[in-house]
């Protein structure tokens, strides 16, 4: 139990000592937080910058792009892109720039399509939406 007491009064000492010295006391600087930005609800991260989608020609991955595709579109809108009576419209003929087909599928046509259109990063990469756009634009050749 002594050892405990030396141990706590060590530091009270320390501060006491402290407190006597003599000369100008140094300020103490207390940062500032920094206010967060507000956002205006509903709100789209996606801006034309974070939003390049690679155009056809610059050989997107169109097995990655047909994967994602088979992966998640092609249930409601067809194998083909021919669309699916009572679940969803065909995408074939879609004549979307690559930037409109990216903003669609990020926030859900800005919420206009629900949630089964909302694909973020962690479900869809970017490297993959290029991929799915390229795709989609082939179906238009066929």
């Amino acid at each position: 139990m002594p050892r405990i007491l030396m141990l706590l009064s060590l530091p009270l000492a320390l501060i006491l000592a402290g407190c006597g010295a003599r000369g100008t006391p140094t300020p103490t600087v207390v940062p500032i937080p920094t206010p967060q930005a507000v956002y205006e609800q509903p709100t789209s991260i996606i801006t034309p910058a974070a939003a390049t989608v690679t155009p056809a020609a610059a050989g997107p991955d169109l097995a990655l792009g047909r994967t994602v595709y088979d992966g998640k579109c092609a249930s409601c809108h067809g194998e083909k892109g021919e669309g699916v009576p009572g679940k969803g419209k065909g995408v074939q003929g879609w004549t979307q720039s690559a930037l409109e087909f990216n903003d669609l599928l990020r926030t859900g046509g800005k919420g206009a399509l629900g949630n089964e259109h909302l694909y973020g990063p962690n479900q869809i990469s970017p490297g993959g939406m290029n991929g799915l756009y390229a795709y989609v634009q082939s179906l238009l050749k066929k």
